[in-house]
């Protein structure tokens, strides 16, 4: 009788196990590339699309205002990404941006001129980003769960305030913010928000604290043994993305000359869906911001076309919803391989 030993690679189905690992593998491979560009790759399909299905929608007029649309949303959206690249959300942007709104206008029904009405409104929503991120480095405690608190917290204050009626400014000339347009055709709005793009995307690749955020995000023990300041870069990323939430609701009620307290409503989700989409991880270390500009165009003309096309608003949040769905099974996968 024989003795035969059995070498793992002889065990049955071990082959066909590691021909299938190999295969995901490369699946994978192929799906980083293409995972970095999702949102480019998405927005030239959109275009495809919405040309053949519409003979208005690749008109200048209808490209324009899709910009403008999504502009304030925009703004909002490169605060979540600064957090995002920390591996943290915020998810009070969307009171913040009525609440900001809300109170640049009392500042102006209270007698403030413009300007000083803005940087009051701009400063309520700093003061709402140091208090999230005090408390978050305080308590150790999960961000979305204290920013979702804080959420709930700064709209009910909103409502107080105006006393769920609809407030109007006052300010002369504070509805150019929101209308205005250079050169006759592109708002101040487009070009608030690429130029804030452009200038966190230096930030971001050229500056020490730029490169604290990508490491909060990589490795923020690491980053603490190396003497960054990790700390205070967690802190000024909340307050820099509240701050710019209040932006986007002052562009907001400028645009419409009034707000009310749930002005921003959707813009926690959308923020994120738009920032991921462009290619920032929801793990951190990974993104930025002109990638997020491609995000949130890519939302624009994707709601355009649904409009266009006359697609249900029911059916509009499930798209928005199942793409988000992709993206983060995509995310998600890329990052356990």
């Amino acid at each position: 009788m024989t003795n035969t030993t059995v070498k793992s690679g002889d065990r049955p189905g071990f082959r066909q196990a590691l021909l299938g690992y190999r295969a995901d593998a490369r699946v994978l491979r192929w799906l980083a590339p293409l995972r970095n560009h999702t949102a480019l790759v998405l927005l030239i399909v959109l275009l495809i699309v919405g040309s053949l299905s519409s003979g208005v929608f690749l008109t200048p007029r209808n490209l324009l205002n899709i910009l403008w649309a999504v502009s304030i949303l925009g703004i909002v959206a490169l605060g979540q990404t600064l957090l995002l690249l920390t591996c943290r959300f915020d998810m009070s942007v969307a009171a913040v941006v009525g609440f900001s709104g809300i109170v640049t206008v009392l500042a102006q029904i209270n007698g403030l001129d413009l300007y000083a009405s803005i940087v009051v409104g701009l400063g309520a929503g700093a003061l709402v980003g140091l208090c999230n991120g005090l408390i978050v480095l305080a308590t150790g405690a999960n961000p979305f769960l204290i920013t979702l608190g804080t959420n709930l917290l700064i709209y009910s204050i909103s409502l107080s305030l105006t006393r769920s009626k609809t407030l109007y400014a006052t300010a002369p000339g504070f509805n150019e913010l929101g209308r205005g347009q250079l050169f006759g055709f592109l708002h101040y709005s487009v070009v608030l928000f690429i130029l804030l793009a452009v200038v966190l995307q230096f930030v971001l690749s050229r500056t020490i604290f730029g490169r604290t955020i990508f490491v909060v995000g990589l490795n923020e023990v690491a980053g603490r043994l190396s003497g960054l300041r990790i700390q205070s870069t967690k802190l000024a990323a909340f307050v820099l993305c509240s701050t710019l939430a209040a932006l986007a609701g002052i562009v907001m009620t400028s645009r419409i000359n009034s707000t009310v307290a749930n002005a921003g409503f959707g813009m926690e989700f959308d923020s994120i869906i738009a920032a991921v989409l462009g290619g920032t991880s929801l793990f951190g270390g990974r993104g930025g911001m002109l990638r997020t500009i491609v995000g949130v165009v890519v939302l624009g003309v994707m709601n355009n076309l649904l409009i266009l096309l006359n697609v249900p608003i029911e059916a509009q949040q499930i798209a928005k919803g199942a793409v988000f769905l992709l993206v983060v099974w995509a995310d998600s996968a890329l990052r356990r391989n």
